[in-house]
């Protein structure tokens, strides 16, 4: 609210808050058709009540407004996450297909980085009981650094590695 809407409902609800009190010192405080229509007539309350709601109306809207633009926001980050991504795929690939594992450039140096092979769990109710950790709720846990660890000496059913890879470090300059 501006501070002119709120200043203007303070005063009128002050302004009833003292009529209320001298209708109830008179004995009449107790009629509510009376009370209602002495701060209509008697108050600009309702009028300041009806400019507070004009202005929640407005601030709804421009929420509205900030909401839409902040789901258009997100998603062209989104999509731009995923060009990045793209085109840092592209320079690993080339850098591969070259036989480059480092370049320097006149921005940055770029090389690329084995990635150890990661766990990749195939079918978790083939996982041998010994690679769950009880919990109360709401079911057992999956010991998924322990499985990694047996999966590289032994075969476990419904887990394996995959080959791991290369990732592009870009350091600027």
């Amino acid at each position: 609210m501006s501070s002119e809407t709120e200043h203007h409902l303070l005063r009128q609800a002050e302004a009833a808050k003292r009529l209320v009190a001298s209708l109830k010192a008179a004995g009449e405080a107790d009629d509510a058709e009376l009370v209602s229509d002495m701060i209509e007539g008697e108050t600009s309350l309702n009028d300041a009540i009806e400019a507070a709601l004009a202005e929640i109306d407005e601030c709804e809207v421009i929420i509205a407004g900030l909401k839409a633009k902040e789901q258009a926001f997100e998603t062209r980050r989104k999509a731009t996450e995923t060009r990045a991504d793209r085109i840092r795929a592209m320079i690993e690939q080339a850098m591969l297909a070259s036989e480059q594992q480092s370049l320097r450039l006149t921005t940055a140096t770029v090389s690329l980085r084995k990635i150890a092979p990661a766990l990749v769990v195939t079918n978790e109710a083939d996982i041998p009981a010994r690679f769950w950790v009880e919990q109360e709720r709401p079911a057992p846990k999956l010991d998924k650094k322990a499985l990694a660890e047996a999966v590289k000496n032994e075969i476990i059913p419904g887990a394996t590695l995959d080959n791991g890879g290369f990732g592009l470090s870009v350091r600027r300059k």
